[in-house]
């Protein structure tokens, strides 16, 4: 049986003192914000890389992005990736995951470009992953200008966002988009939820099953279409190509088997993996990293590996 790490146990101590409701007992508005919230738990900020605003066109407009340049860039061209944050496809922003793409631009060497897709329930399946598209293929076409390396990119995310990283990752196989590399932190990659871990740590801590279902029913309400590929990634049928991967995942989290599986596909088909389960700790615990010291090594071997496959 999982056991849980003794930072994780002292964080789930001090949050049961301040009781919280569940997601579907507030608004949508406090459920983002408590999001917001959580980012005092993040760490401190490392203050070296240049940041820059964007707004990247899409074909239903436009989303907010943010890029990050590594010190001392200089002229030449540098990989790059392209970070969807996570959420649940409902909340989530450029600022809940600041600290972590400012990690993953200094420690990495990378140029990093941080998407705000759309969110659940005004918008949903599949309007969060037709945004990731674009302003992949968007940063693809502006890389001179952005300092990137066209043929050095990676898309990359966390939770549902990983989802999103995830299917950019496999349909390049076949609309010849530059993805050199896929990095997954804590991905949820099934939105039918047939993992064994879904049921084996369906109350958490930090995601329960039952949060995961509430976010896929606000996200993609058709359950015929999470069965889809891009929906759900793990149900692809074919890996074969896939670009290679860096998986970070958590041990006592609904989602563990998602990344499992996924590695295990990929591998199976070829592709080379480098997979990272971390004993004790909850979903998307990186973004804990300001009390969770696993959190802050995840990235660094996060940003390293991904770094490591787009050079």
């Amino acid at each position: 049986m999982s056991v849980l790490h003794a930072q994780v146990q002292q964080l789930v101590h001090a949050a049961s003192a301040r009781p919280t409701p569940q997601p579907w007992e507030m608004s949508i508005a406090d459920y983002r914000q408590a999001g917001e919230n959580m980012r005092a738990l993040s760490g401190p900020v490392d203050e070296r890389s240049t940041i820059e605003d964007l707004t990247i066109p899409t074909r239903e407009g436009a989303v907010a992005a943010r890029c990050y340049h590594p010190p001392a860039a200089g002229p030449t061209l540098r990989p790059g990736v392209v970070y969807l944050h996570g959420g649940g496809f409902v909340r989530g922003s450029l600022d809940t995951h600041d600290r972590l793409c400012r990690e993953l631009c200094v420690q990495g060497g990378l140029i990093v470009v941080s998407v705000a897709y759309r969110l659940a329930p005004e918008n949903p399946y599949p309007a969060a992953q037709d945004d990731a598209v674009d302003a992949f293929s968007w940063v693809s076409e502006h890389a001179d200008g952005l300092g990137i390396d066209v043929e050095s990119l990676a898309v990359a995310g966390d939770s549902s966002g990983g989802a999103l990283a995830a299917g950019i990752a496999l349909s390049s196989r076949v609309q010849g988009s530059p993805v050199k590399a896929q990095g997954l932190l804590c991905p949820a990659l099934d939105a039918t939820m047939s993992s064994d871990s879904v049921k084996r740590h369906m109350d958490g801590p930090f995601l329960t099953r039952a949060a995961l279902e509430w976010s896929y029913d606000l996200y993609i309400p058709d359950a015929a279409d999470r069965r889809s590929g891009l929906a759900s990634p793990l149900l692809t049928q074919d890996f074969a190509g896939a670009p290679p991967a860096v998986i970070v995942s958590a041990q006592v989290d609904p989602v563990a088997d998602d990344a499992r599986r996924y590695g295990a596909e990929l591998a199976a088909a070829g592709v080379h993996v480098r997979s990272h389960e971390y004993e004790g700790m909850p979903h998307s615990f990186p973004l804990l990293a300001g009390v969770l010291d696993d959190g802050g090594h995840a990235i660094t071997v996060f940003a390293r590996e991904l770094s490591d496959l787009l050079r």
